[in-house]
């Protein structure tokens, strides 16, 4: 971990596969610790470059996590005036909002995901951060449990950051 952070440089995709390792091998206290190091990572970016709004969903998730609420939203809000339509935000919003336990909005985040072009069932289902919407009806029906039949009909599609935890 230290020596990707080390040879990144600025470049702040260093840090998602550590955030979602740290997650999925359930090192929650390192994990709320090295938040606030993905915090200032992503703070001095958009120092650098404000209208990065993949950066602004990133840093909102990592707020939400820490109960920065206002923080959080005001980041989302940020993101979806700069792309409204990019599935990636979509999606990572949906994330921020379930960290929040606003769901009916994680929902229709989600929505509007899945209606830009964001169909991949066996990255949503397995995305902790969208654990919470797991038996919501509207959920099931956009992203049903994945198959083989079902696959060449969902597509793919790259897989978004896992924003919490």
């Amino acid at each position: 971990m230290e020596d990707a952070l080390a040879h990144a440089g600025e470049n702040y995709n260093t840090t998602i596969p550590i955030h979602n390792a740290l997650g999925a091998m359930g090192k929650t206290d390192a994990l709320k610790n090295y938040t606030f190091r993905e915090i200032a990572i992503f703070e001095s970016q958009l120092k650098k470059t404000p209208e990065d709004a993949r950066v602004r969903v990133l840093l909102a998730g990592n707020y939400a996590y820490q109960g920065r609420f206002d923080e959080a939203q005001r980041e989302l809000d940020l993101a979806m005036a700069l792309r409204p339509d990019d599935t990636m935000i979509l999606y990572n919003s949906a994330c921020t909002l379930c960290e929040m336990d606003r769901l009916p909005e994680a929902i229709i985040a989600l929505k509007k995901a899945w209606e830009a072009g964001y169909r991949n069932p066996v990255w949503t289902r397995q995305d902790p951060d969208l654990a919470k919407l797991h038996g919501d009806p509207e959920f099931e029906r956009l992203y049903p449990p994945y198959d083989e039949a079902s696959s060449a009909v969902q597509g793919t599609a790259i897989a978004p950051h896992n924003s919490g935890g």
